[in-house]
């Protein structure tokens, strides 16, 4: 799964698995993996499900890049 020319490829879901979120943010995947669980956490504590290893996309980039939407940080990426 790699990310080309300003792109975001979507992977058939809204949430992304630590791997995907660590090629999206260019971190390492184990860095990925503590940031889901902090984002969770931060989930859990408003009162939402999560799931282990996954995060929403659009929380996601809310919470790193501070975009409203996957459509804003590509086109921000493209810049």
């Amino acid at each position: 799964m790699k990310l080309e020319n300003c792109e975001i490829k979507r992977y058939g879901s809204t949430f992304l698995t630590a791997p995907e979120a660590a090629q999206l943010l260019h971190i390492s995947t184990s860095h990925a993996y503590k940031v889901i669980h902090r984002l969770n956490q931060e989930l859990k504590a408003q009162g939402f499900l999560t799931i282990a290893g996954r995060i929403s996309r659009n929380y996601l980039l809310q919470r790193t890049m501070g975009k409203a939407s996957e459509e804003e940080a590509q086109r921000d990426e493209c810049l």
